[in-house]
């Protein structure tokens, strides 16, 4: 079973060079910069479910809990970035779909291009996402028990925040100091900010629902097994 869980992990990481090769070959061969953007926004979300995988490999060697923590600190800062690729979809409006709604369409595969590397990036960046949270999921439960799915709800609030201000401030998950300089323009926002949180609130979990239950089965076998190590 370790194995079959090291190969599914190394999956995801053939996976994502895959998808970050090919849309650098589409980007640039269609001079499309949203779709080469894409590349880099993948390669974040790779980061995030790393991260996972680091803590987990600490956690079992049983390192110091400070080095737990700050992991686990640098792995809520990038979570975002997994959800992050579905706010790309409002580039969609930059594209020619229709010569005259709603009949006659604009035949152009270069849209149709952009529109699969988008939905394959969104969906494969979120499942890395929610990949990550099922990695972790032992160590939480163990450590936060019956508060668990609190837990997860303060994660997906912090990461629509994180959304929020990575799409309309342009900020990076390492521009946290940049942040505490923008606080009060970005909570300016007030009534927009709470309803952007709140939407991206329940699509997290929409999310974890829609990709977490075949990562928890194939994680929940190997259970017993990783907690008689640790």
């Amino acid at each position: 079973m370790d194995r079959l869980l090291k190969r599914r992990s190394n999956t995801y990481y053939y996976i994502s060079i895959v998808y970050v090769i090919t849309t650098l070959l589409i980007g640039l061969s269609i001079q499309n910069g949203l779709v080469i953007f894409l590349a880099w926004n993948m390669i974040l979300a790779t980061v995030v479910y790393g991260l996972s995988e680091i803590l987990v490999y600490m956690y079992e060697k049983k390192v110091s809990l400070w080095i737990l923590i700050v992991i686990l600190f640098l792995w809520i800062l990038f979570f975002p970035n997994s959800i992050y690729i579905l706010t790309d979809f409002i580039h969609i409006q930059n594209y020619q779909f229709f010569e005259s709604y709603p009949n006659f369409y604009h035949l152009s595969l270069t849209e149709w291009l952009v529109f699969m590397e988008l939905v394959i990036g969104a969906l494969y960046a979120a499942k890395l996402g929610i990949a990550s949270i099922i990695k972790l999921e032992m160590i939480l439960k163990r450590t936060i028990k019956r508060y668990y799915f609190m837990g997860l709800s303060i994660l997906f609030i912090l990461s629509s925040f994180g959304i929020f201000i990575g799409r309309f401030f342009r900020l990076n998950s390492w521009n946290i100091f940049d942040l505490f300089r923008q606080i009060g323009t970005i909570f300016s926002h007030g009534t927009f900010l709470l309803g952007f949180v709140a939407i991206f609130f329940v699509i997290h979990w929409v999310v974890y629902f829609i990709f977490s239950f075949n990562e928890q089965n194939i994680y929940n076998k190997n259970k017993d097994t990783l907690e008689e190590k640790i």
